[in-house]
């Protein structure tokens, strides 16, 4: 019998090297033919030089080592640049856009009117929740949530969830501990300022904003916070859950980001978080069957309390222990950092100290503030504070981009963005275009302030409008037309917007009514972009308190 003849090693060394060189060929040629046949193929070219968004389509990873925020730089000079309106694109390696969105009317052609639920049975929206986004919070959160479903699963959640959330509801329940929350902390803060000690911001207002979201999904501040080992612990797990966002686990393919092996980097922090929120939930239905007893009204002191009374979730609950860290985890910092940022600006600024501070005390008066004093009806005689917030949402927004996912080809500002394409909403760039917004490095608070704003009564209802329903004309004459896009916009709107205003009302008018605020010595203000912008050096001040 005739033996088999093997090939030689050189042979199959030059077996492989074909195959890897018409393989090459084969995805080079993909690309030239996915690009050059796309709508965008004439689309100016974004000004990103990261690799991993100019040949990937991803958002670069932070680094603690570099002291430039390049996202930041990258958005904001996209959005600055004339030629790249209203839209331009990088590609990927494998031929896909990624499209930069970088005008107003671009942004709500994707948020509201691309996310639209079409009306025919069955259909896909024209726009959904980026894909990027969604493997992140799959990766880190190991389960179904509010933050990474579409459709009808996450359709039926916001339908749960948004009402506790709604003025009307939101302000009489949790008002009154916003403002005794905000007592407590004025105390440390006096405790500084007697110290004659600069305080770092950022971490007392993440101390209290975690306070201040468990207690409104709960209804209840006695939480076992033991279970996590402690208050400060608690935001220490979510930032260690945060860390996943930075994962490029979350692109393995074949289903693996959803292993426990992709996923065992966050399981510790998310199974302690998911056992705090599971008792915390106990506590909130507790109280919830002692409210009932006492009051036979169907009204809910929580979020919790009036997800379970839908009867949608299962009887394990596990969906809704998902959708209480998504909102957790989605709030706690954001108000914070901004709350940071606005009170670096206030203290570089003693004019806009001292405009504030008059109107703050002609509605609240002397301190010490009696929490029961401070109203929804107050808050809304005081439009400077208002300004200063969005101006800070303008010049450091929470959220500097909105990725969304293209299902079906959809027309953006007049461009024809195909079906398959990734947006990133640049949000960061196009409240930094002075043709939107004059001299945008200037923090001017009166960018806000309607004509009518120091003679007309407003209602805190009024002053949290939804504003992608605006259609006034946004111009630089009249700049306070500009929706709150840090928020973003449509049906995806934030959950927490109205709890977020609330709270940084608040903070803001009892802070300025009691102290006055200096940036201390050497302390440099820039951005950091982890998910959400953040001070990079932090915010130290020194506080003094007003005679």
């Amino acid at each position: 019998m005739q033996s088999a003849v093997l090939p030689s090693f050189d042979n199959s060394t030059g077996f492989i090297a074909s195959s890897t060189g018409l393989l090459s060929l084969a995805l080079f040629l993909r690309y030239i033919y996915r690009r050059f046949t796309s709508p965008m193929a004439h689309a100016p070219i974004a000004s990103a030089d990261n690799f991993w968004t100019s040949y990937l389509g991803l958002v670069p990873p932070p680094s603690d080592t570099e002291e430039i925020d390049h996202l930041s730089r990258m958005l904001i000079q996209i959005g600055q640049d004339p030629r790249q309106s209203p839209v331009s694109v990088c590609w990927s390696v494998t031929g896909t856009p990624l499209v930069f969105v970088n005008t107003l009317k671009g942004i709500k052609d994707v948020l509201v009117d691309g996310q639209t639920k079409p009306k025919a049975k069955g259909a896909t929206p024209n726009v959904q929740r980026g894909d990027l986004i969604r493997k992140i919070q799959n990766l880190v959160f190991g389960g179904k949530s509010i933050n990474n479903t579409v459709g009808e699963e996450w359709r039926w959640r916001r339908h749960i969830l948004l009402p506790p959330f709604q003025p009307r509801q939101l302000v009489p329940n949790l008002l009154p501990y916003v403002a005794k929350r905000a007592g407590q902390l004025m105390l440390t803060f006096q405790k500084s300022a007697h110290q004659r000690t600069a305080i770092e911001l950022d971490e007392v207002f993440m101390d209290m904003t975690m306070d201040v979201i468990n207690y409104y999904l709960y209804g209840r501040s006695d939480l076992n916070y033991d279970m996590v080992g402690g208050r400060s612990n608690l935001k220490n797990e979510h930032h260690h859950l945060g860390l996943g966002f930075q994962s490029p686990l979350a692109w393995l393919p074949f289903g693996l980001n959803e292993t426990k092996w992709a996923q065992r980097s966050y399981r510790k922090s998310r199974e302690l978080l998911k056992e705090f929120i599971r008792d915390s939930l106990a506590k909130a239905l507790e109280k919830q069957q002692e409210d009932s007893e006492q009051d036979t009204r169907r009204t809910f002191h929580s979020v919790a309390a009036a997800a379970v009374a839908s009867g949608r979730y299962d009887a394990d609950r596990e969906d809704l222990v998902n959708d209480l860290l998504s909102l957790t985890f989605a709030g706690y910092d954001t108000t914070a950092h901004t709350l940071a940022f606005c009170m670096s600006e206030l203290a570089r600024h003693p004019e806009l100290q001292a405009s504030l501070f008059e109107q703050v005390r002609q509605v609240l008066g002397p301190p010490p503030v009696e929490p029961s004093s401070i109203t929804a009806e107050k808050l809304a005689k005081m439009p400077l504070v208002t300004a200063v917030y969005r101006e800070t949402l303008r010049k450091y927004p929470a959220v500097a981009l909105i990725p969304a996912h293209v299902n079906h080809d959809t027309v953006v500002d007049g461009v024809m963005v195909p079906a398959g394409a990734e947006i990133w909403c640049n949000v960061r760039g196009l409240q930094m275009n002075p043709a939107m917004f004059p001299d945008p490095n200037k923090f001017d608070p009166t960018r806000w302030l309607r004509p009518d704003d120091l003679d007309k009564e407003n209602s805190f209802d009024n002053l949290t409008h939804d504003s992608h329903t605006n259609q006034a004309a946004v111009t630089p004459d009249q700049q306070y037309n500009f929706p709150d896009l840090s928020f973003t916009l449509g049906n995806h709107a934030c959950l927490g917007k109205n709890l977020a205003i609330l709270e940084l009302r608040t903070v803001i008018a009892c802070t300025v009514n009691q102290f006055t605020l200096s940036l201390q010595k050497g302390n440099v203000i820039d951005t950091k972009i982890v998910l959400t912008t953040k001070p990079r050096h932090g915010v130290w001040v020194h506080l003094t308190e007003r005679e």
